[in-house]
């Protein structure tokens, strides 16, 4: 007999409004999905608690992305003022209405603030007790009287919120602890992404550790060794990235990541070493706080064109910039995981990476581990690689090893025997 399981995936909803957030956990649930969703153990549904709008842009998601799994995503929401199809016209009034004279701006506003209200009154019905398990892939748990006897599970990805609250912005910083409030430590059940988030986890919200259990994530398949030079050198032009070699990070740019502290070694680097073929490459959207970052790299203009800012760039696209790079650099302060590093190493790219939190999990010995605030650690790693093929060579065969050790196949075959267990236990 199946597992009969309702998702939580408001943030597959968020990806869908917005195609920047389609990173991060909106690529978890994918990954996770794209191999559970065949498996005969499991009879599937999805749904968005989190809010009245998040429903509705997951059921468009669905609808316009999945269309295959749209009868599965279950809508629970309702309002007293309004219904979904005139919901949905009057956000798309807004967002068609592009007008920046005085009665149109005043008509957005009214609109908006209407919405805010109906969302404000909105309310989600009880779930069907006859699901088995209700796993939230981030947002709170529901009230319990919602859920009934169904058996709860949360992933929790990292405890950076409450461990360092200066990395987020208001927003997150003031939910985090209302997912956190929603777990009931003796009933519900939670899924860390890697030993040390687990650690965090039970030392913060005093979970007993026996419910709490580690399933580590995976870079997509999609990442690999690019040989095909012409994709390389086709995003090298698209992204004007000049001839000769470059160094890579990817992340979001924010302060946590460490990227300025990064610039200022490239820049102590090939300074002092004299080095005048070489690039640093940053790839990433702009996040929390990233002034910083572009004060750092503006510090020496006449260096200043050795520093690139890509922006965000689609997954398609990803694995040429990793196979093209000399190395990869992620000195980040803290993290849950650590995607990108595994990444790199999926590509054959050498890696350096903080020696903290959950990376050297990920990284293990096929890659270099520096402390993130020490600046000759850095630039003695980058240097270190920078000129010496040899070593290059010996942490790309050895990361393209360790990256064989994880995968999403993996990932979903561990959560489905976390499903039966937490079964079994009742």
């Amino acid at each position: 007999m199946s597992i009969k399981v309702l998702y939580e995936v408001s943030n597959l909803g968020y990806g869908y409004s917005d195609k920047k957030s389609r990173a991060g956990i909106f690529r978890v649930i994918e990954n996770i999905l794209d191999e559970i969703i065949t498996n005969p153990e499991l009879d599937i549904y999805f749904t968005s608690l989190c809010d009245f709008r998040s429903s509705l842009l997951t059921q468009q998601y669905f609808v316009e992305e999945k269309n295959n799994l749209s009868p599965k995503n279950l809508n629970y929401w309702h309002s007293p003022l309004i219904s979904w199809t005139q919901y949905i016209k009057v956000l798309k009034n807004i967002h068609d209405n592009k007008s920046k004279n005085l009665p149109n701006r005043l008509k957005r506003k009214i609109q908006a603030t209407f919405l805010q209200i109906i969302e404000f009154l909105s309310d989600f019905d009880d779930l069907q007790d006859d699901f088995d398990i209700y796993h939230s892939f981030f947002h709170a748990l529901p009230p319990r009287e919602k859920t009934g006897n169904i058996t709860r599970l949360i992933t929790i990805y990292d405890m950076i919120p409450l461990l360092q609250p200066d990395s987020f912005d208001n927003t997150i910083s003031q939910y985090f602890p209302k997912i956190i409030n929603s777990i009931d430590r003796d009933r519900d059940w939670v899924i860390c992404i890697s030993e040390s988030t687990k650690n965090d986890f039970c030392k913060i919200a005093k979970m007993p550790s026996e419910r709490v259990f580690v399933t580590p994530l995976a870079a997509s398949n999609s990442f690999h060794v690019q040989t095909d030079m012409d994709k390389i050198q086709s995003v090298r032009k698209k992204y004007s990235i000049p001839t000769g070699k470059y160094i890579l990070a990817l992340s979001t740019l924010e302060p946590r990541k460490n990227t300025a502290h990064l610039i200022k070694c490239f820049y102590q680097m090939i300074e002092e070493e004299k080095i005048n073929d070489v690039y640093l490459v940053l790839v990433g959207s702009q996040g929390w706080l990233y002034e910083n970052i572009f004060y750092t790299a503006d510090s020496k203009p006449n260096l200043r064109d050795r520093v690139i800012f890509t922006g965000y760039l689609p997954e398609n696209e990803l694995s040429s910039i990793y196979s093209g790079a000399s190395f990869f650099v992620y000195p980040s302060l803290y993290e849950g995981f650590g995607l990108p590093p595994l990444e790199a190493m999926q590509c054959g790219t050498p890696v350096i990476a903080s020696n903290n939190s959950s990376l050297p999990e990920v990284v293990g010995d096929a890659g270099i581990l520096i402390e993130p605030k020490s600046e000759d650690q850095l630039c003695q790693a980058m240097l270190h690689l920078l000129t010496n093929s040899t070593e290059r060579e010996n942490f790309s065969k050895k990361g393209l090893e360790r990256s064989q050790l994880f995968s999403w196949s993996q990932c979903a075959s561990d959560t489905i025997n976390i499903y039966k267990k937490i079964l079994d236990y009742k």
